[in-house]
């Protein structure tokens, strides 16, 4: 809808060929989400609420995709966050630990048998290539500088201890509790590195605003499921236990107002037809 007002209202025909050039990789993986989507809702799922949770590991996948192949068209790190790929990494992990093994943390419908997990599953193989990149084969043009402002080594320190107080017990086995609430809580910081380089350079790559708004609308999703189903990560036999669900809740919605002045500041940039690479500019507009 964005792209449609742009070219409505751009009257320099080299703007709309511009702006399809600059995100004509973006397209192409958007438009492969949308058809997998299709695919997975009408044939390897229920059509339960609970295909939520699976459309929001999608969603994540194919942000963490159109990552992987920026980079590698480009041959260029620039613009990403290590420490933030570094954090996912661990996210991914952390949650293939509790839902590979055990069952507590899926989806209720057919697509949480193997589907879900596959998902999960990509995210971890793209995050470690993305990390690879960073640290290895385009090394050179990452930007260490840029991204040394937050500690993500504290981060997880934190989130780790946090989790070993307060964790669900859906899979009755407790480092997979623990890993899975660790997940959770590492992942409502993990963009926070990303969003402080950005404060560090004059420009942004258009990939990184369009992973980002793809991060935070999956986590709506996954949001939008848990906060009708919170209840059952409560267990009031526990005392540390008894309003952990409530807690998960409040830890994503920290997350998605975390994001929500980038989102308005992404949301303005594609309605007024500008380069991504020009959100900082909109955000001082304001």
């Amino acid at each position: 809808m964005g792209f449609k007002q742009f070219v409505n209202n751009c009257s320099d025909k080299e703007k709309v060929q511009q702006f399809v050039r600059e995100n004509k990789q973006n397209f192409v993986v958007w438009g492969g989400f949308t058809v997998v989507a299709f695919v997975v809702f009408m044939f390897f799922s229920d059509g339960d609420f609970s295909f939520l949770l699976t459309l929001s590991s999608m969603l994540s996948m194919f942000s963490f995709l159109m990552v992987v192949i920026s980079i590698q068209m480009n041959e260029s790190c620039a613009g990403v966050s290590l420490k933030m790929n570094e954090c996912y990494l661990v996210v991914s992990f952390a949650r293939l630990l509790s839902i590979v093994p055990f069952e507590g943390y899926l989806p209720f419908d057919k697509s949480g048998d193997y589907i879900y997990r596959g998902f999960e599953i990509m995210i971890c193989i793209f995050t470690g290539i993305v990390v690879y990149f960073c640290r290895i084969k385009y090394k050179a043009s990452y930007g260490t500088q840029k991204d040394a402002g937050i500690n993500h080594y504290a981060m997880i320190g934190g989130c780790l201890f946090f989790a070993c107080i307060f964790h669900p017990s859906l899979n009755d086995y407790m480092p997979t509790d623990v890993a899975w609430a660790f997940g959770l809580y590492l992942e409502s910081l993990a963009s926070m590195p990303q969003l402080f380089m950005f404060q560090q350079e004059d420009t942004i790559q258009p990939f990184t605003t369009h992973f980002l708004a793809g991060q935070t609308i999956a986590k709506a999703l996954a949001f939008l499921f848990w906060i009708f189903s919170y209840s059952e990560l409560n267990n009031p036999a526990v005392l540390t236990k008894s309003y952990v669900g409530h807690w998960v809740i409040l830890v994503q919605l920290f997350q998605l107002l975390l994001m929500g002045d980038f989102m308005y500041h992404y949301a303005r940039c594609i309605q007024k037809g500008l380069s991504l690479s020009q959100i900082l500019k909109v955000a001082d507009e304001v």
